[in-house]
C-alpha cells in the first residue's frame, strides 16, 4: 500500500492511498464522493485561481524490491489552475475544472524524470428536486505499485454522470453510471476498463440516518484476465450527527462470473466503509475499510481481490496538526484460467507520521511526513519514505 500527498487547490491531504493498479475501481464510489475533494474547493468562490505545490522524498525502496534495494530522492513541482462558477454557490448550474503538470525529477534514475498531465472537468445541476452531474478526468501517474510490483508510469481516464431526484421528502433515488481506464506505459503491463452502473434508494429514517437498497453492475475488460461481470445487491447507510460525526457504509453479496473460467455466477461478500468522527475541537478520528477487484497487471489468468483497512488520528494545535495513521490490508489472487504457475498472496502493513502547518494567511501549507511500509507474500519488502512539502495559492 503506498501513502502519498495529495494537494488540491492549496489544501495538502496526507492518507493511505490505493495503488495506481487499484484506482480504476474508484467507478463504484461516484454516488459517494464528488469529482473535486470537498475540503480542497472549501472557501473558493466563482472564478480562476493558481497556485503551485511542490515536494521532495527520499525513499529508501524506490522499486520496491526484495533484495538489493535502491533509494531515490524525488523532487515534484506542480503549477495548478482551477476555475469555477457559481459564487455563491445557489446557482441552477455550474461548472468545476482543474488543470495541473507535474514535473518530476529523479536523482539516482534521472532516465525516469518526466511531466505528468492531470485535468478533471464536472458539470452539475441542481433543480428543486433533481440533481445531476457530468463529469471527466484524466491523470497521468508515475509511482511505486505494490500489486505491480515495482515503479510505474501510466494513466487513468475517468468519466461519468451521477444523480440524485427527491420523490418523497423523506425518500430520494440516486443513480449513477462510470467508466475508468488505466494504461501502463511501462514493463509490458495489462490495464483494465471497468464500467459501473448503480441504482439505489435511501430512506431518511431520522434527521440524521440515512439507509437504503442498492443495486450495481460491473463489467471488467482486461487482456490478461477476460471480461469479469457483477452484480451486487447492497444495503447502503449514511449517518451525520452535525459536524461531530460522518459516516457511510455500504455492504451486500456480489455475484459474478468470469469469461475464461467458464461455469455459472459465484457469490462472495463486497462492501465498502468511511468514517469521521471529531472527537472534541482538537482531535478527529478517522477510518475506512475498502474491498476491491481488478486483474492484475502482471499474470495471466489472475484476479486481485484486495481488502485494505486504514485509520487515522489527527491532533490539531491552532493553524498546525499532526496526523497518525496505520494502514493494514492483503491481495488475495484468484485463477480465472490456466495460470504458469501459482501467485502467492500478498499482506502489506503501513504506517505514517505527518505535521501540516497553515503559513501566510493560510494562502499557503507546508507539511512533512515520514512513512514506512511492508509487505510479506510474494516478495518480502520494507520502505521508508521521508517527505516535505509546500503548497502556495497565489
Amino acid at each position: 500500500m503506498t501513502l502519498f500527498l495529495l494537494s488540491v487547490a492549496g489544501s495538502s491531504v496526507t492518507s493511505l492511498a490505493q495503488d495506481f493498479t487499484l484506482r480504476v475501481s474508484d467507478g463504484d464510489r461516484v454516488l459517494d464522493d464528488s469529482l473535486l475533494p470537498t475540503e480542497a474547493l472549501a472557501g473558493m468562490k466563482g472564478g480562476f485561481y493558481l497556485g503551485m505545490d511542490g515536494s521532495v522524498t527520499y525513499d529508501s525502496n524506490f522499486f520496491i524490491t526484495e533484495d538489493y534495494t535502491s533509494s531515490e530522492l524525488t523532487t515534484v513541482v506542480a503549477p495548478w489552475v482551477v476555475y469555477r462558477t457559481d459564487p455563491e454557490g445557489e446557482a441552477d448550474f455550474s461548472i468545476d475544472a482543474r488543470y495541473s503538470p507535474a514535473f518530476r525529477t529523479y536523482l539516482e534514475n534521472s532516465d525516469l524524470s518526466a511531466v505528468d498531465h492531470s485535468g478533471s472537468i464536472s458539470l452539475s445541476y441542481e433543480g428543486a428536486r433533481t440533481r445531476i452531474s457530468v463529469h471527466a478526468g484524466y491523470a497521468e501517474l508515475s509511482m511505486s505499485d505494490q500489486i505491480a510490483g515495482g515503479f510505474i508510469q501510466g494513466s487513468i481516464l475517468d468519466y461519468g454522470i451521477n444523480g440524485s431526484y427527491q420523490l418523497a421528502p423523506r425518500t430520494s433515488l440516486l443513480a449513477s453510471w462510470a467508466a475508468s481506464q488505466s494504461d501502463y506505459d511501462t514493463g509490458g503491463r495489462s490495464g483494465a476498463d471497468v464500467y459501473t452502473s448503480e441504482i439505489a434508494g435511501l430512506w431518511d429514517a431520522t434527521e440524521r440516518l440515512r439507509f437504503g437498497p442498492g443495486l450495481r453492475h460491473t463489467l471488467t475488460e482486461s487482456d490478461s484476465t477476460g471480461e469479469r461481470d457483477a452484480i451486487a445487491v447492497l444495503l447502503k447507510t449514511r449517518y451525520q450527527w452535525g459536524e461531530k460525526v460522518m459516516l457511510a457504509a455500504s455492504g451486500g453479496v456480489e455475484f459474478s462470473k468470469n469469461s475464461r473460467s467458464g461455469g455459472g455466477r459465484e457469490a462472495g461478500l463486497t462492501g465498502s466503509f468511511s468514517a469521521d468522527y471529531q472527537l472534541s475541537e482538537r482531535w478527529t478520528l478517522r477510518g475506512a475499510l475498502r474491498y476491491a477487484t481488478v486483474p492484475s497487471p502482471n499474470d495471466l489468468n489472475l484476479l486481485v481481490n484486495d481488502l485494505s483497512l486504514t485509520t487515522g488520528i489527527i491532533r490539531y494545535f491552532g493553524s498546525s496538526s499532526l496526523e497518525f495513521g496505520l494502514g493494514i490490508g492483503s491481495s488475495e489472487y484468484e485463477a480465472v484460467g490456466a495460470i504458469a504457475a501459482g501467485r502467492s498472496d500478498d499482506e502489506y502493513l503501513s504506517t505514517y507520521l505527518t505535521y501540516r502547518r497553515k503559513l501566510f494567511s493560510d494562502r499557503a501549507s507546508f507539511d512533512a511526513s515520514l512513512r514506512c511500509s511492508t509487505n510479506d507474500g510474494q516478495q518480502e519488502w520494507s520502505q521508508w519514505q521521508l517527505s516535505t512539502g509546500l503548497s502556495v495559492e497565489f
